[in-house]
């Protein structure tokens, strides 16, 4: 119950239709991909500076990354280079694109969705680190097909471990859901919730244990609570080194 909770306020805070709690941001990708059908013999472009577990998403499902150099100015996935990697020839491979929000900033998310719709490829957004961050009023993660975020630790809101895949998309949202919880046709609340619980529910595909446990559900919905009051500190602190900065090119 405490991650169904979780999972409807951050639906409420990122304006997505539908949120789905994972164990970490790195199976919430992989999950992400899976989902959108995204496997053995496709390729997927991620960025040349980032985390590892982007790269490693892509590996987990039998997918190929391809780098893409990254912007200076921010540090993000360069649309200009994505571009060309998209037009030159060999290019019918990639059927994914997966910026990477760095450091809180924002990837050319607008420019970088239009180029993968414009080659018939899945968006999926790296979010591990952008929780609070938007472009013009909408929250990172709604711009792709998928968006993923993470709450590690260190991250604005945590929940020890633990991840979580944000979609509009029903049919994206549903394949999730199965996927991370064994390929089940519906999931352990609801089974346990009705009369003959005691039946396991159908495995049609082949799922992982890829679910946040509900105390992590539980941390995170405290969390969502003061997320507004912790973004705001994080901004204070920003404001500061731009401050002290500001006399330096």
């Amino acid at each position: 119950p405490f991650v169904n909770q979780f999972q409807s306020r951050f639906v409420e805070f990122t304006g997505a239709k539908h949120a789905l709690a994972t164990s970490n941001c790195t199976t919430a990708l992989h999950l992400s991909l899976l989902a959108l059908g995204i496997g053995r013999g496709d390729k997927v472009v991620v960025p040349s500076f980032t985390y590892v577990a982007t790269a490693n998403s892509v590996e987990a499902a039998g997918a190929t990354p391809v780098f893409c150099d990254i912007d200076l100015r921010t540090f993000c996935m360069d649309a200009t280079e994505l571009q060309k990697i998209l037009a030159a020839d060999g290019s019918r491979e990639i059927k994914a694109v997966m910026p990477v929000n760095q450091f809180g900033l924002c990837a050319d998310l607008p420019r970088i969705r239009a180029l993968a719709d414009e080659h018939g490829a899945k968006m999926v957004e790296d979010c591990a680190c952008s929780f609070g961050a938007l472009i013009d009023g909408r929250h990172s993660g709604t711009f792709g097909h998928a968006g993923c975020f993470s709450f590690h630790p260190r991250k604005a809101i945590t929940t020890g471990e633990g991840g979580m895949v944000i979609t509009d998309d029903a049919d994206t949202a549903a394949r999730v859901s199965t996927l991370r919880d064994h390929g089940a046709s519906k999931s352990d609340r609801d089974r346990h919730g009705q009369k003959g619980s005691f039946f396991l529910p159908d495995f049609e595909v082949v799922g992982y244990n890829y679910r946040m446990t509900d105390f992590q559900g539980a941390l995170g919905v405290a969390q969502m609570e003061k997320a507004d009051t912790l973004l705001a500190a994080r901004r204070a602190i920003a404001a500061r080194y731009d401050e002290a900065l500001s006399r330096f090119p």
